[in-house]
């Protein structure tokens, strides 16, 4: 069973990971901090972000990171660069994994980022 969930979330994020390259995510010239700054400080990053975490996250955190099958996001005030590297490594808790999405564009992780950090002040 829990080899069939893991082939199961493989497969999902070779898919969607295709479609993110295939719909033109913008690339910037930057990287590394100036990156994470550019993109933190760019209003309309946590939209693009929330489109990307639909797609990506919110089978398991839920619809705006409400909580599911995975941890809520809502409500929790983490680091940015711990959401990156979560985002980036991917993580394993107890029989719980999510996988690492390294092979997203550094700019779509900081896009999720920046998603995460802005569900902080929601309650539910």
């Amino acid at each position: 069973m829990l080899k069939r969930q893991l082939f199961v979330i493989c497969l999902v994020s070779i898919f969607y990971t295709s479609l993110l390259k295939a719909g033109g995510d913008e690339q910037l010239e930057a990287t590394g901090n100036d990156l994470k700054n550019i993109v933190l400080s760019d209003s309309s990053s946590a939209e693009h972000g929330e489109k990307k975490f639909s797609a990506l996250c919110a089978y398991c955190h839920g619809n705006a990171g409400s909580g599911g099958k995975a941890r809520k996001l809502q409500g929790r005030k983490l680091e940015a660069d711990y959401l990156f590297k979560t985002i980036t490594n991917g993580k394993k808790r107890g029989s719980l994994n999510m996988p690492p999405w390294r092979n997203l564009p550094e700019v779509v992780r900081w896009q999720l980022v920046a998603y995460i950090i802005s569900l902080a002040e929601m309650k539910q």
